[in-house]
């Protein structure tokens, strides 16, 4: 007697064995995402700091880009508020970004500051680097 297709306990078992693949690969997807999303940060924070140092190469100070006083932490990526410093830096950014950026100076450098909200929780992940240490430090990046 031929047999043509796949007994239930067969579907059954495929099915279950799809389905303990996809739970054991979700957690893992979830990180790498999380990951993913904060590396606009981080780089950012590296292009501003190499910015900030030609521009006091050419001008002797650095320069400071703060927020206007309208302008929310982005939340799922907003598009922030364009401002003329960070053009005189070269750091125009056409597209939509996750994080609020900006420069504060301090008596022996700057200090540059990446904030948003990543999953739109009310928790703002910041970022901070250090124009003295070049070290860029978390806050709830995962909150």
């Amino acid at each position: 007697m031929r047999r043509n297709g796949f007994t239930l306990i067969e579907l059954a078992f495929v099915l279950a064995i799809i389905t303990f693949l996809a739970a054991a690969t979700i957690p893992g997807y979830h990180l790498v995402w999380s990951r993913a999303q904060t590396s606009e940060a981080r780089a950012m924070l590296s292009a501003i700091s190499h910015a900030e140092s030609a521009w006091r190469r050419d001008h002797g100070s650095y320069l400071e880009c703060l927020p206007d006083a309208a302008e929310d932490v982005p939340k799922k990526g907003q598009v922030p508020v364009a401002r003329a410093c960070w053009k005189a830096l070269g750091l125009v950014n056409s597209e939509l970004s996750r994080y609020r950026y900006q420069v504060k100076l301090t008596p022996t450098g700057f200090v540059a500051i990446a904030e948003g909200d990543l999953d739109a929780d009310g928790v703002t992940s910041t970022f901070t680097l250090l124009s003295n240490d070049l070290i860029i430090t978390s806050e709830n990046e995962f909150e």
